[in-house]
């Protein structure tokens, strides 16, 4: 009886600190990706400002009107639809699962692919 007692008062002890532990490490890891997603955000500002320094500088709009009608451009209707990163149906399925599984342990689906990436 002592035995039993005693096993269920640990994981009475252990199943929450699991639980708030799991959630701590998930906080991180969210905390760890914005972060990423700044620098890089930051990052990809100063190149666009550089760009488009450097563009105005050098290219006039006469220039670029008249590079539009030799070249024919045309900017995209609205009635035109353009699907980038079309997905095989077995990575679907494969997505599926991990996003069951995500909402069930309430986790986000890439929290592995950010540790793994942190252990680097």
């Amino acid at each position: 009886m002592k035995k039993r007692l005693s096993f269920i008062l640990m994981l009475v002890v252990f199943i929450p600190t699991f639980l708030y532990l799991h959630q701590k490490i998930q906080i991180y890891v969210e905390a760890y990706r914005l972060s990423r997603n700044f620098c890089r955000h930051n990052e990809l500002l100063d190149k666009r400002d550089y760009l488009m320094y450097n563009f105005s500088k050098e290219v006039s709009l006469a220039k670029v009107n008249q590079w539009a009608q030799l070249e024919n451009f045309r900017p995209v209707g609205r009635e035109r639809v353009v699907a980038l990163n079309i997905k095989p149906k077995e990575q679907i399925a494969r997505n599926n699962l991990t996003q069951f599984l995500s909402r069930l342990l309430k986790t986000s689906t890439s929290t592995s692919a950010a540790l793994a990436k942190e252990k680097r």
